[in-house]
């Protein structure tokens, strides 16, 4: 069985499960997900719930049971290792992902393994894409505001625009390591579309709508969709994904918004530094065909 840790929030937990669903592919068994991170009520990452149920995915969560063995030899090898990445996985049932890029050894792990990682790379999944695409498929159809702001997508040469603040600015730590994207950069990216899109509308979707509709003033149709809240957040993904073209944030969520829409066509374009440190090797993250700007 192939055991995924799941943590942080919607993007985050895409990445874990589309690793996870390619191995337990590769290896014709159960995927099953650690989701003990979502029942740790403090410390110091944000909070977040367990999201992945918005899809039709297919898992099963792990049981206190069956990850005991798993912690259990891991805590022993951790211990020998301080924590530094296995140098055999096929020697040892956990997988630790080590730097930002991709690790073609994650692809090697045996049948019975437990990993703990981001894996924010499309060739980690790329693969089994067909599938992974019929997963991730929502389980609900969209409603009331979504459901008219769905048909106005669809009838425009609609191009999605994420803008993620939030913690991104609030919290000091995760500032300093993440950074925003600024005003510039959209504006920029948004004359980028323009020049190829001239007839384009945009949708702008924003965890900070206030700052969205001060700072994105350009000549195009704009529309600022701040109705999704709480629980309903990922109705913006889905919203994103029906969209032909994109302006993504240095956020998995709207990677995920961009990837979801299966048109080869489309044109996305993404910030060229992802982390305010330039040395974190993020050559990995971006799908082929995407636009650094």
């Amino acid at each position: 069985m192939i055991i995924v840790r799941i943590n942080g929030g919607l993007g985050n937990q895409m990445f874990q499960y589309a690793m996870g669903r390619r191995l337990a592919l590769q290896h014709n068994t159960d995927l099953l997900l650690d989701l003990s991170f979502f029942d740790q009520k403090d410390g110091p990452h944000t909070q977040r719930p367990f999201e992945l149920d918005v899809f039709n995915v297919k898992y099963r969560r792990a049981t206190a049971e069956e990850l005991r063995p798993f912690l259990q030899a891991g805590a022993s090898r951790i211990r020998r290792v301080r924590d530094r990445l296995l140098p055999s996985a096929a020697s040892h049932p956990w997988f630790i992902q080590q730097g930002f890029g991709f690790d073609q050894r994650a692809l090697e792990v045996p049948s019975s393994v437990c990993l703990h990682g981001y894996w924010q790379s499309e060739k980690y999944f790329k693969e089994v894409e067909t599938q992974l695409r019929a997963d991730l498929t929502f389980a609900s159809s969209p409603q009331g505001a979504n459901a008219s702001t769905a048909a106005r997508i669809g009838n425009t040469n609609a191009v999605s625009i994420h803008v993620r603040r939030g913690d991104y600015v609030s919290d000091p730590t995760i500032r300093d390591y993440h950074g925003a994207c600024d005003a510039a950069y959209y504006l920029a990216a948004v004359q980028r579309i323009l020049t190829v899109h001239p007839d384009a509308s945009f949708f702008i979707f924003s965890d900070d709508p206030a700052w969205a509709k001060a700072n994105m003033q350009f000549e195009a149709p704009i529309t600022v969709v701040d109705h999704n809240h709480g629980a309903a957040s990922f109705e913006d993904m889905r919203l994103m994904s029906m969209c032909k073209h994109h302006i993504i944030a240095n956020s998995s969520f709207s990677w995920w918004g961009a990837w979801l829409n299966p048109d080869p066509t489309k044109t996305v374009i993404a910030p060229r530094r992802w982390f305010t440190d330039p040395g974190i090797d993020t050559r990995d993250l971006l799908p082929t065909g995407w636009i650094k700007l």
